[in-house]
């Protein structure tokens, strides 16, 4: 049984749609987590810049350097890999 040319134009014009709030959803999700990641970055340069800023002996100052540095780096993995578990959970791979 053959669809009908308005059946057909209807059907294309809601997978487009579809697909158009998929993007919007992704684009979302990244733009998201690349906010999280700045905001750890920047939590953790904070916490080195205090490592280079106070007068602290050497090994506090090393301390706080080497956790700022840390925290940055675990933060934005941490942040990639849970937005790319949410990317795979909600199907939009």
């Amino acid at each position: 049984m053959p669809i009908s040319r308005e059946e057909y134009e209807r059907i294309i014009a809601e997978r487009v749609e579809a697909e158009e709030a998929s993007e919007r959803e992704v684009r979302r999700l990244w733009i998201i987590t690349l906010l999280v990641c700045m905001a750890w970055c920047a939590v953790g340069a904070f916490i080195t810049g205090l490592g280079f800023a106070l007068v602290l002996d050497v090994e506090t100052a090393n301390v706080l350097i080497q956790s700022g540095q840390g925290i940055a780096a675990g933060g934005v993995l941490f942040t990639v890999s849970y937005a790319g578990y949410l990317r795979h959970k909600r199907g939009l791979e």
